[in-house]
């Protein structure tokens, strides 16, 4: 009979034992954040309730990427009384993602499992392909501005837009700009995900000299900034020469040709330099006479063997592309100003492969 009353009592406390324990239960354990901005941090909170008669308690959570931070409350939950998880994914990766976090709790040694998952994409005024220039967080349309066929008097624009990658602000600046340029941005402070266009307009007034004038000019984006290569934007202008022929005089006027406007040197490789040669013809009725010959990269040396040419004559142009074209930005080019009074200008574009 006590034996019984034993086992009778065992059980009883066993089962009392087994009633009196935390319980857990979550508002939710997938959230799906649906689509966010790259690098636009995304935050949720799990509600976890102890449903239990006990205190609950979480002691940790881990989630399985360095991508996802959590916070939970550290204090013990009462029974019947609510506590709270918060996760935040840092958005850093674009594409579809499944991300989980274990919440590890005093009523046992397994963990109970939560889920993160969306899609990150590019803002739509952020797509790669639009800004293909990167210079660390910020992204260009372009790193080399160009003002071709400017005439004295004109006041062409050009437009280069900025892409914050980043996650701080940018405030945006234009360092060493020429007097003949000037400069708009908008907006001036650019935040994480967000475009600015800087609009370049050109006083060809204020340019001194006739055919190309090439100058650097330096993206800041905070106060003290340095200038270096990865922040430089070359910009170039070509001013052409106002040749005023009547109508009558047009058809003794020079005319100049090239064998082609655009040669393909190949790869340079392991080489120093590459060499070509092309011929400049005088098609017209009076001298044709080249006033000037320039490059667009420093790594290019071309010369000519006379700079007046007779009608029907020729003059030979050599060129040399150096290995040290390629340390250096904007295109392989070569500038012809002459007094053909319809095509003033002439320009070569010289292909080279690494």
């Amino acid at each position: 009979m006590r034996k019984y009353i034993f086992l009778s009592l065992a059980a009883a406390l066993f089962s009392l034992g087994m009633q009196a324990q935390p319980r857990i239960s979550f508002s939710e354990t997938q959230h799906d954040f649906g689509q966010i901005m790259w690098r636009n941090p995304a935050q949720t909170i799990f509600r976890v309730r102890n449903t239990g008669n006990q205190p609950l308690e979480i002691k940790t959570v881990e989630p399985d990427c360095g991508c996802t931070l959590v916070s939970w409350d550290q204090a013990s939950i009462a029974p019947g009384a609510e506590g709270k998880i918060i996760a935040k994914y840092d958005a850093e990766l674009l594409g579809h993602f499944y991300k989980g976090i274990a919440v590890y709790t005093n009523i046992g040694e397994n963990p109970y499992y939560l889920n993160l998952v969306g899609h990150v994409v590019m803002p739509s005024e952020g797509k790669a392909e639009n800004f293909p220039v990167h210079l660390g967080d910020k992204w260009l349309s372009t790193e080399n501005v160009e003002f071709d066929d400017v005439r004295r008097g004109d006041r062409p624009e050009r437009t280069v837009e900025v892409f914050n990658a980043g996650k701080k602000p940018m405030t945006l600046g234009l360092m060493h700009l020429p007097q003949y340029l000037d400069a708009d941005i908008q907006p001036s402070v650019l935040h994480p995900g967000r475009k600015a266009k800087i609009k370049l307009t050109l006083k060809s007034d204020a340019v001194m000299n006739m055919g190309l004038t090439q100058a650097s000019v330096y993206l800041s984006t905070y106060t003290g900034e340095r200038i270096n290569r990865n922040n430089e934007i070359n910009v170039s202008v070509t001013l052409l020469p106002d040749n005023n022929y009547s109508e009558s005089t047009l058809k003794y006027a020079p005319i100049a040709h090239l064998d082609t406007t655009s040669v393909d040197l190949g790869s340079l490789g392991t080489k120093k330099r590459l060499r070509t040669q092309l011929c400049l013809t005088n098609e017209g009725k009076t001298p044709l006479v080249v006033s000037t010959l320039q490059v667009y990269n420093a790594g290019i040396s071309v010369s000519l063997d006379r700079r007046q040419i007779k009608p029907g004559e020729k003059a030979k142009m050599k060129i040399i592309v150096n290995n040290s074209t390629l340390q250096f930005k904007g295109r392989r080019r070569i500038l012809l100003i002459t007094n053909d009074p319809k095509t003033p200008k002439l320009a070569i574009d010289v292909n080279v492969k690494k």
